[in-house]
């Protein structure tokens, strides 16, 4: 029978139905011996104008003179690009509905600095902007890094030498921070929330610290947050961090190769959708976010490796096997059949976008997630509707088993699964 007649609506994909999607636009990596990054915004700009809340954006930004100029350090200043392109991005999520075009920003961000730049050369005011285009160097995709020294590069041009002479040295850094350490990665005891920690600095050693990489798996593959911190110590501090006991006694793990960075190889950074309520720590590092996991990825290829290829995960779901896995377990159990049909559907609803290595990894986020989705998808009262709420419960009890959670955990999740509030505080993320 089809769906619609045994309990669902027509199928969407889960991360269309629950994401709001914004228009994108790519930057184009340069070819090899190119110099220029051809830009895809180019060719949109030549078309139509940009959205209206580019220019007061970038007005802003580039009013933030003190905050710019005070910035003693690559780090510093790295930061203080990183959280004033932040805001306006946060801004942007919360009062544009179209528009959101980031990287197009950025490029028009660059060229306004650079504009600037050249404009007030005479009259003394030209280092705010000058600082701000080497931060945006220094937090930008490969791509958009590209765009900000070369925007740079135009801008000098405007320069005399004894005006270049009088700025830090540290600023030619600002480009080329870059991983010069250890890579770790950590994972909760529900095995649906991750960190990746890399240290990193700038030539000769400047400034080192460690970039960590908070990545929520419950449901969709997301960023929840990302920061900078002195050391790894405080990085998995700030990690386990209000996570409750699941995080208590993760322990960083060092990397050896991808096989241990599935969940940032598969994790949304920067896609085509955003939802709208994105906390600060994931707009201000928007940008870098992007631009660390490339520098990650640098240092792996080094040693032989490469980014892998990854997988569809809305398609080809290997269903069949949890689904006689579950049923044998729950008629040794139960003395009966579970209803076909809706372990059936459970397990593919279950199994849907999950990172790889999480498929039976359960939490109270997960299964609040799985059970919002059941509420979108599926038709209330229809019995396979029914016969699945009354089985979840027992789906994640089995789930929890087969990947080795202990039991407390299992049983917190369990209750959501039949009908408890979820506490939110075991994993706080922006929610869908």
């Amino acid at each position: 029978m089809s769906p619609m007649s045994r309990g669902r609506k027509s199928k969407k994909q889960k991360k269309a139905q629950k994401s709001r999607k914004r228009a994108t636009t790519k930057v184009i990596r340069p070819a090899p011996g190119d110099g220029s990054p051809v830009r895809e915004s180019e060719q949109l700009s030549a078309s139509r104008e940009p959205p209206e809340w580019f220019g007061p954006s970038i007005a802003r930004v580039l009013g933030q003179v003190d905050a710019i100029v005070s910035a003693a350090s690559p780090r510093e200043l790295e930061q203080v690009t990183a959280e004033l392109t932040g805001a306006e991005l946060h801004r942007a999520l919360r009062e544009e509905r179209t528009g959101l075009w980031f990287e197009w920003w950025f490029d028009e961000l660059a060229g306004a600095a650079a504009e600037q730049v050249r404009a007030e050369s005479d009259a003394g005011t030209w280092q705010a902007p000058w600082r701000l285009l080497h931060g945006l160097a220094s937090v930008g995709s490969p791509a958009l890094r590209g765009i900000a020294v070369q925007a740079a590069g135009d801008a000098r041009k405007a320069l005399s030498p004894e005006q270049l002479a009088g700025q830090p040295d540290w600023l030619g850094l600002c480009p080329d921070a870059a991983v010069t350490g250890g890579l770790w990665v950590m994972r909760d005891d529900y095995g649906t929330r991750f960190a990746v920690l890399a240290e990193y600095g700038y030539p000769g050693g400047v400034d080192p610290s460690v970039f960590l990489f908070d990545i929520d798996a419950c449901g969709l593959i997301t960023l929840a947050s990302a920061g900078v911190f002195d050391s790894v110590d405080e990085a998995v501090t700030a990690w386990r961090e209000g996570k409750g006991d699941a995080a208590d006694g993760a322990q960083p793990e060092p990397v050896a190769g991808y096989d241990q960075l599935t969940c940032l190889v598969y994790c949304d950074i920067g896609s085509e959708f955003f939802h709208g309520n994105e906390p600060r720590p994931f707009t201000d590092n928007f940008f870098r976010a992007n631009r660390r996991a490339h520098d990650i990825a640098v240092v792996l290829e080094r040693q032989g490796q490469r980014w892998p290829q990854t997988r569809n995960l809305y398609q080809d779901l290997a269903i069949e096997p949890a689904v006689k896995a579950f049923s044998a377990w729950y008629a040794r159990r139960h003395e009966s059949e579970p209803h076909e049909e809706a372990v059936r559907w459970l397990a593919g609803d279950w199994l849907e976008g999950k990172l790889p290595g999480t498929e039976h990894a359960v939490s109270p986020h997960r299964v609040a997630d799985l059970l919002q989705y059941m509420d979108d998808d599926w038709l209330p009262g229809e019995p396979v509707t029914i016969a699945a709420r009354a089985l979840l419960p027992e789906w994640v009890r089995w789930n929890g088993a087969e990947a080795g959670i202990r039991a407390g955990l299992i049983e917190r999740s369990a209750a959501v699964a039949a009908g408890e509030p979820w506490n939110t505080d075991e994993c706080p993320a922006f929610m869908f």
